[in-house]
């Protein structure tokens, strides 16, 4: 292919993809950068370990990618999984025969959660920020009833056995899951219907039920989604796992929000994809890694995430200005 195909490939592409690609890009050369004196055996089990980290906060930054879509925010997917992870361990209870009911009764409590903020905002017209923000502060105060502020209870040996696979001795299992969640929601979003009316109601939600959609089942849908996914990704990260915590979803808001917006997903909703907060995930996790490796504790994170933040959403109002 000649540069000058490439050129028009290039220029046919839409903003959204050519976003993607840059991303793509800027997160190779932090890699790069990550794992310059590094041997090339340990930096294939670094990358993998990268993507282990990663995934956690992909899964969950799926559905938040959703809501943003919408013109929304769930401000309540850390307590979702601190609530979830905290109940596992306590319920389990070192008893094997429990893994099924302990597990379907977290997924439970995220689609709870997730009607609650999906009815709370299209039906009671709440806005998205203080719903959610108001179901965290709720959750909050469950968990912390629940365990009295001392989380306490032993997994099941075969559980956390799951979470420890490794297919082919390099691909962590969660990986995959991630993986394959990932494809299907990028399915969804560019090929069905559904993803067609999530993109429209963040568009123009007056157009859109002019149109015939019904915007209320949509809304409650996405935010479903999002408390059921962040409830999965409490199970697969509770796996590995050998000590209950209180502060195990304590990020996640903030991060599934910066891997989104990083991503190219707009907070007007109606802009964005699953494949930009692929990337945007990766790029989160690499730079809390670099931060780390130069001894920069969590406060140096929330500062670069909150920078990322404002910058690309300085940089999409100037061009909606301009």
């Amino acid at each position: 292919m000649t540069v000058l195909q490439l050129s028009e490939r290039w220029k046919s592409l839409s903003k959204h993809s050519k976003n993607v690609i840059l991303l793509f890009v800027i997160f190779t050369v932090l890699l790069v950068l990550s794992n310059v004196r590094s041997s090339i055996d340990t930096t294939v089990k670094d990358f993998f370990n990268l993507l282990k980290q990663s995934a956690g906060l992909g899964i969950i930054a799926i559905g938040q990618t959703l809501v943003i879509l919408t013109g929304g925010i769930d401000l309540c997917l850390g307590s979702i999984i601190t609530f979830v992870h905290v109940y596992i361990i306590g319920s389990m209870n070192n008893d094997p025969t429990m893994i099924i009911p302990v597990c379907l009764t977290g997924i439970a409590i995220g689609a709870t959660t997730g009607l609650f903020n999906g009815l709370g905002v299209a039906k009671a017209k709440i806005a998205p920020f203080i719903m959610t923000l108001c179901s965290n502060y709720i959750l909050h105060g469950l968990y912390m009833i629940y365990t009295k502020g001392q989380p306490r209870g032993i997994l099941a040996g075969s559980f956390r056995m799951i979470g420890r696979i490794r297919v082919f001795g390099y691909i962590p299992v969660i990986v995959i899951v991630w993986v394959i969640l990932s494809i299907l929601f990028i399915f969804i979003l560019k090929r069905t219907t559904f993803g067609a009316r999530v993109h429209m109601i963040g568009a123009n939600a007056r157009a859109s039920y002019l149109s015939g959609v019904n915007n209320d089942n949509i809304i409650i849908a996405v935010y479903v989604i999002s408390g059921v996914l962040a409830s999965l990704a409490a199970i697969i990260l509770t796996m590995d796992m050998s000590a209950a915590s209180l502060n195990l979803g304590a990020d996640y808001s903030m991060d599934s929000i910066a891997a989104a917006v990083l991503g190219g997903t707009l907070f007007v909703g109606g802009i964005g994809g699953v494949e930009g907060t692929v990337v945007g995930s990766l790029i989160i996790r690499q730079i809390t890694s670099l931060l780390q490796k130069a001894n920069i504790v969590n406060w140096g994170k929330l500062i670069v995430q909150s920078v990322i933040i404002l910058g690309i959403v300085a940089l999409y109002s100037r061009k909606k200005k301009s």
